[in-house]
C-alpha cells in the first residue's frame, strides 16, 4: 500500500487528508493512536476497482480543485463589472470632454469675430482722423460762437475720446478672450484625447476580463462533468465493489479457521514458544495500521486486521521468532501469503509477497527469509502486509514493540 491520501467522505463525499505515521526502525516500535492509523493509509479494498479507484481520484481532483475555479469565476466577473463601470465612466468623461471642447471652440470664434469687429471700429476711427486732420477737434472748440456752441464742441470732442478709448479697450479684451479660449480649447482637445484613450484601454480590459470570465467558467463546468462522470462510474460498480467487501470478510474468517486447525491437529510448532517477535523488514518504515476502513463513495466498511509496511519488490521478510510454516496460500485479497506458527497461540501472517521461501511444514528460524515483499493481491503497490495472530484473534502487532497488547478493535470474529 503507498503512503497516499485517505478519502474519510461518506454521503456528503467531504474528502480528508491525514499524514502518515513516522518510520519505525527495526527494534520497538513506537505506539501511536490508532484512530490516525485509520486515516493513515488509502485502503488496498477500495482501490482494488482500477475503474473505482480512478473515479475516486477524479471526484477528489474535482472536489478539491472546484471552489478555487469559482472563486477564480466569481473574481473574473467581478472584474467584468469593475471594467465595464470604468470603461463606462470614461466614455462619460470622453463625451464630457468633447462638449467643453466643442464650447471652446465656439468661443474662439466669438472672440475671433470681436476682434474683427474691433478693428473695423478702430479702423473707422483711423481714417476720421486722417480726413479731417490732426487739428480738426481743435477747430471745431476754436469755431464755436457762443458758450453752448463751445460746450457742445467739447463734449464732441470727449465723445470722440471717449469712443477711441472703448474701441482699443474692447479690443485688448477681445484678444484676452481669444487668448483664454485658445488655452480652454487646447486643454479640452488634450482631455478629450485622454478620455479616449482611457476609454479605449477600460474596454480592452472589460474584454480581458470577460474572457477569463468565460474561461473560468468554462473550467467550472469541466469540474463538475468530471464530478458526475466519477459519480455515475462508481453508480455502475457499486455491486462489484460490494462484492470485493464480502470476500474479504470471507477471506479472512477462512484464514481463521485454517490456523486453528492447523494448529489444532499438530501442524503447528512444537518447540518453545515465544512471547517477543522481531520486526519482519528490519528498518522498514510502517505505511499504515490496524481498523476500520470506509469506502470513500460507498461508505463500506472492512476491518485492516494488519500492519502495512513499507518494503520495494523483492525486499525480504523475516521470520520474526522460530515457529513452522503452516500455509503457504495463493490469491485472493492478500495474494500469495504466508501463516507462520510460533506456539502458545501465537501465528503471523505475511500477505502480498512476490514470491516464499519456505514450504508448507518447514521449521524456520528468528530472521531467516521466509519470502520477498510484493504486489500480489488486492494493493496499490508493493509493500508487506502482516498480521499477528493470538488465538485466532487478530491483534495489533505494535503490542509487541511497545503499544497496548491488545485485539484489532474492528475485529468481530
Amino acid at each position: 500500500m503507498r503512503r497516499a491520501r485517505v478519502l474519510t467522505a461518506a454521503a456528503a463525499l467531504a474528502f480528508v487528508l491525514a499524514p502518515l505515521p513516522a518510520a519505525t526502525a527495526a527494534g520497538p516500535v513506537a505506539p501511536y493512536d490508532i484512530d490516525s492509523k485509520v486515516h493513515a493509509a488509502e485502503d488496498d479494498l477500495a482501490a482494488a476497482n482500477v475503474a473505482v479507484a480512478r473515479a475516486t481520484r477524479q471526484l477528489e481532483a474535482a472536489q478539491t480543485a472546484l471552489p478555487s475555479a469559482q472563486a477564480a469565476l466569481s473574481r473574473a466577473n467581478a472584474a467584468v463589472a469593475k471594467a465595464r463601470a470604468a470603461s463606462d465612466a470614461a466614455t462619460a468623461a470622453q463625451l464630457a470632454a468633447s462638449l467643453k471642447l466643442e464650447n471652446a471652440t465656439t468661443a474662439v470664434g466669438k472672440a475671433e469675430d470681436r476682434i474683427t469687429q474691433t478693428n473695423g471700429q478702430i479702423g473707422d476711427l483711423v481714417r476720421a482722423v486722417w480726413v479731417q486732420g490732426p487739428y480738426a477737434e481743435l477747430a471745431a472748440i476754436l469755431s464755436a460762437q457762443t458758450p453752448s456752441d463751445f460746450a457742445a464742441g467739447l463734449e464732441a470732442v470727449r465723445s470722440v475720446s471717449r469712443s477711441q478709448n472703448r474701441v482699443l479697450a474692447e479690443q485688448q479684451q477681445a484678444r484676452a478672450a481669444l487668448a483664454l479660449a485658445r488655452a480652454q480649447a487646447e486643454a479640452a482637445q488634450a482631455a478629450a484625447e485622454q478620455a479616449q484613450a482611457q476609454a479605449s484601454t477600460l474596454l480592452a480590459a472589460a474584454a480581458q476580463s470577460q474572457a477569463e470570465a468565460k474561461a473560468a467558467q468554462a473550467r467550472v463546468a469541466a469540474l463538475v462533468a468530471a464530478k458526475a462522470h466519477a459519480l455515475s462510474v462508481a453508480a455502475a460498480n457499486k455491486a462489484s465493489v460490494k462484492k470485493q467487501y464480502d470476500a474479504l470478510k470471507a477471506e479472512q474468517a477462512r484464514l481463521r479457521r485454517l490456523e486453528r486447525n492447523r494448529t489444532s491437529s499438530g501442524g503447528g510448532y512444537s518447540g518453545r514458544p515465544t512471547g517477543s517477535l522481531d520486526w519482519p523488514i528490519p528498518g522498514a518504515s510502517l505505511v499504515g495500521g490496524v481498523g476500520w476502513r470506509v469506502h470513500p463513495v460507498y461508505g463500506y466498511k472492512s476491518c485492516h486486521t494488519g500492519l502495512d509496511i513499507r518494503g520495494s519488490s523483492g525486499t525480504p521478510i523475516h521470520a520474526p521468532a522460530d515457529g513452522r510454516v503452516i500455509a503457504v496460500l495463493s490469491g485472493g485479497a492478500y495474494g500469495l501469503h504466508t501463516l507462520i506458527d510460533h506456539g502458545g497461540g501465537l501465528v503471523t501472517m505475511y500477505a502480498h509477497q512476490s514470491r516464499t521461501a519456505v514450504r508448507v511444514g518447514q521449521v524456520v528460524t528468528r530472521g531467516q527469509v521466509i519470502g520477498y515483499v510484493g504486489s500480489s493481491g488486492w494493493v496499490t503497490g508493493p509493500h508487506l502486509h502482516w498480521e499477528v495472530h493470538l488465538g485466532g484473534v487478530p491483534y495489533d502487532p505494535l503490542g509487541w514493540f511497545g503499544s497496548p497488547r491488545v485485539p484489532v478493535p474492528c475485529w468481530n470474529g
